[in-house]
Order: structure tokens, then sequence, then C-alpha cells
């Protein structure tokens, strides 16, 4: 009966050590160049409650995940609340404005040529097809779930569904998600 008492006790230390990661915040640097600020009032939210990040590397991709098929415009209308982040890591900052601006792309972003965001969040330890890009949803700065942004009604409606309010105790409030170890 000792013995499985401190397994016991062994199993639950390890858990605590091991999930204590999954809730860090990740690390949104704010001092690199902001680009595609269209307007003074055109800023980007860091301390909304909801968050959906984005990293892209344009160096190895083409800009098409931020035309207007993607639904950016409806996703900036819909959601105001949400602070939609943007870095972009490739060296031509030059290009990067032309092209965000010749998609009328309604988002500014952070133009990011060291990888700082990348690095910053370990995002090469993340398993994915694409390396290219990462998007995430985050509350209150801590990561819920990936954001599927490249399927745009499919992302409107897991955008609905997390900031669908529930009543509990009188109180409004996100639905709950489990948070996965993305570390």
């Amino acid at each position: 009966m000792k013995g499985v008492f401190q397994l016991g006790k062994l199993v639950a230390i390890f858990v605590l050590f091991s999930c204590s990661s999954s809730f860090e915040k990740m690390v949104l640097p704010k001092d690199l160049a902001l680009v595609n600020q269209q307007s003074e009032r055109d800023s980007v939210c860091f301390t909304c409650t909801h968050q959906v990040v984005v990293f892209y590397d344009f160096d190895k991709a083409s800009f098409f995940p931020f035309s207007k098929d993607f639904l950016w415009t409806e996703f900036k209308e819909k959601f105001p609340e949400v602070g939609f982040i943007f870095y972009f890591s490739g060296q031509d900052r030059e290009k990067l404005v032309r092209e965000l601006e010749v998609l009328n792309f309604p988002y500014p972003g952070f133009h990011d040529p060291e990888f700082l965001f990348y690095q910053l969040n370990q995002l090469d330890t993340i398993q994915t097809t694409y390396n290219v890009m990462h998007c995430f949803h985050l509350k209150d700065g801590i990561f819920i779930k990936r954001a599927q942004i490249g399927m745009g009604e499919y992302f409107l409606e897991e955008l609905e569904g997390i900031l669908q309010p529930q009543e509990k105790e009188g109180n409004w409030r996100l639905r709950k998600i489990p948070i996965p170890y993305i570390r």
C-alpha cells in the first residue's frame, strides 16, 4: 500500500512538471518595425483578451494567404475585439510593404527579418507540414489552439466557437478549451 502511495506521488509530480510549460505566455516582440499601418488607430492589440498570432516566412512562400480569398477584411469587421498580430519574417522589407499594399491587407504587421518571434517561441519544435506559417489562438497571451486561417469559412466558425460567451454563475467568459503542450 505504501508503494502505491509513493508511486501516486511520483506520477503527480511528473504530471505537474510536464504540464507547467503549457501555461507559459507566448513571447510577442513589440520592438520590431511595424508595416502596413494605414492610420494611427490601426494598431496592434497586445492587450486584447483574445488574439490570433500569425508567423509567416515570406522568403519561402508567396503572399497568397494574405489575399482577399482568405476573408481578412471580414474577420476585421466581424471580430474587432480580437487582436490579430502578424510577424512577417523575410529579408526584403520593401517587398513586404508592397505586397501587403497590393493585396489591400487590412492589418498592420511586424517585419521580423531576424526571426525573433520564431526563435523566442521555439517554433522549430512544433511538428507541422509547412514550416513557413504558424498560426495560434491565444487567450490572455496563453496558447489555446492552432488557428486554421487557411480555411476561411472554417476559421470563421472556429473564431465564433472560441468567442462564444457562456453564462456561468452570472459571469460571461470564453468557452473553456483544453490547452495542449506546444513546446
